[in-house]
């Protein structure tokens, strides 16, 4: 396993409510929540029960459910994002952050 496996590429982004869209393509898992933070924090909590619950109930199906990318749009929008980044843009609304997965010895 090389450790760019245990990395989940995420981004969110601001609708047009004001609230925040948070996605997480590896698993193809979202959150929302009012702010940025939140919704960040959702979709961790999220992506450790996924995962858990793929390890230990879902083993025996581990490997169709551990990737599950999400649709081509989203992977789009996150290299859009990823541009918009490295160009230096006004990004205040669009927000991509990547979240590691903790290494637990199994006993």
């Amino acid at each position: 396993m090389k450790v760019s496996d245990l990395v989940l590429r995420c981004y969110a982004e601001r609708e047009e409510d004001g609230s925040w869209f948070a996605i997480c393509l590896d698993l193809n898992l979202y959150s929302r929540a009012d702010n940025f933070e939140e919704a960040k924090s959702k979709l961790n909590k999220l992506i450790g029960g996924y995962l858990k619950e793929a390890v230990t109930k879902d083993a025996e199906h581990f490997s169709d459910l551990v990737p599950r990318r999400a649709p081509l749009f989203f992977w789009f929008r996150y290299f859009c994002v990823w541009c918009l980044i490295k160009l230096h843009q006004h990004t205040r609304d669009l927000m991509k952050f990547k979240l590691s997965l903790p290494m637990v010895p199994v006993v």
